[in-house]
């Protein structure tokens, strides 16, 4: 690897004294015959950014010719031929172009110049920056950028150049005392400055990534051991940039998948949520409808009903009383149907409780008259009982002295009643 290169200059619709001007600097970009005497075999250019050259050509012009610049006495006026309006950058990368097409690696390396060199570009000079393309019938391969300062009405390319701007700084608050001389030397030297600024802001962003050394050896006088050492450090520091992209892209490919996983399920959710939204609003305008006919249905009994009560109302009083009529003559009609159909029944339950009390009476009747006989056989056994008592009293002293005097004749040959004798 080497160091960086990387140019800036502005051209106006005249050509200076070299002959260049806008239109000679596009013609070599587009490697018109007349603009490629340099180059042995000359190739069209590839479009890396923006729009095409012709289309770049197309809208300068137009702008050109319609840009204005206020004079000191407020008046506007077209803007000069000679005026600066196309910024262009050429930017270098140090790897032969012969040696790039067997070298894979090498390819991707230049690839990813190309794009630190844009994004770098563009943070400077967003939508203003047209056009940049890139040419590989060189020895190196290098891009060219188109700057057109489209915001600007008066079309000033070096309103965007950082050393013009910052000694047109300078010369504008010059002091009155100061000498023409000392004013342009502190011009040149904020020009100077700013320049290099401009330098080391493009070897932070694309020169250290991509391994190149901010200056050649030949500018700061190093010697050969020296100028190798410092483009090994610079091979070990794109290694780890490199190697740092790596991880940082392996890093995003994953978070890329996670996150597109993510979006898909809520994307999912999303639409399951709108659907049953969409249902749940269709179930409440059916619900809603269904509500309001319900209410219309109701609405509609009431006033029928209401109608039919009115329509009615005369008669109402009639109705009560042939209402009573009625009960009273259906309630005449039920007793004489219940007596009709249940006087026998009732005829033939009197008669049955007729003979049950009389049966009763005679029962009661036979059970006095059997109990004055018990009463009279338990008198006449108690007679008999002190009769026998009585004789065997009397008898008692014999039938002692001679046993076998009373046996079952002399008892039945016994006189009865001899006590009522005595």
């Amino acid at each position: 690897m080497g160091y960086q290169f990387i140019h800036l200059e502005a051209y106006s619709r005249k050509a200076d004294s070299k002959g260049r001007s806008v239109d000679w600097v596009l013609a070599e970009a587009r490697r018109d015959p007349e603009a490629s005497l340099h180059v042995e075999t000359p190739t069209p250019p590839e479009l890396v950014h923006g729009v095409s050259l012709d289309e770049l050509a197309a809208l300068h012009g137009e702008l050109a010719d319609v840009a204005t610049t206020i004079l000191k006495n407020g008046r506007a006026r077209k803007i000069r031929k000679d005026q600066k309006s196309l910024l262009t950058v050429v930017a270098s990368y140090p790897t032969p172009t012969n040696e790039l097409s067997g070298n894979p690696a090498e390819r991707e390396s230049l690839g990813r110049w190309e794009r630190r060199t844009v994004e770098w570009l563009r943070s400077l000079h967003g939508d203003d920056l047209m056009t940049v393309i890139r040419h590989t019938d060189e020895k190196y391969p290098h891009l060219h950028a188109y700057i057109l300062p489209r915001s600007d009405p008066e079309l000033r390319a070096l309103r965007v150049h950082p050393g013009h701007e910052a000694k047109h700084a300078i010369m504008d608050s010059a002091p009155e005392t100061e000498s023409k001389k000392e004013l342009n030397r502190r011009g040149d030297r904020a020009y100077r400055d700013a320049m290099r600024g401009w330098q080391d802001s493009y070897h932070k962003a694309v020169g250290v990534p991509s391994g190149l050394t901010r200056l050649g050896p030949a500018r700061r006088r190093l010697s050969r051991e020296a100028w190798h050492a410092e483009q090994v450090a610079a091979r070990a520091v794109k290694a780890t940039e490199e190697r740092a992209a790596r991880y940082v892209e392996a890093v995003k490919s994953k978070g890329s998948a996670y996150a597109d996983r993510i979006k898909a399920e809520a994307a999912n959710v999303r639409k399951d949520a709108e659907l049953r939204a969409s249902e749940a609003k269709a179930a409440q305008v059916r619900a809603s409808r269904l509500e309001r006919e319900a209410q219309g249905i109701l609405e509609r009994a009431r006033q029928d009903a209401a109608r039919i009560l009115q329509g009615v109302a005369p008669y109402r009083k009639v109705g009560v009383i042939l209402r009573s009529i009625w009960d009273g003559l259906s309630s005449s009609r039920i007793r004489k149907k219940v007596r009709s159909e249940f006087a026998q029944q009732i005829e033939n339950l009197s008669r049955e409780a007729s003979e049950e009390r009389t049966s009763r009476r005679r029962a009661e009747q036979r059970a006095s008259e059997l109990e004055g006989v018990v009463r009279n056989a338990d008198l006449i056994q108690a007679a008999t009982s002190r009769e026998v008592n009585r004789l065997k009293r009397r008898l008692e002293p014999e039938i002692t002295e001679n046993p076998n005097l009373l046996t079952s004749e002399t008892a039945l040959t016994a006189p009865s009643g001899g006590s009522h004798g005595s």
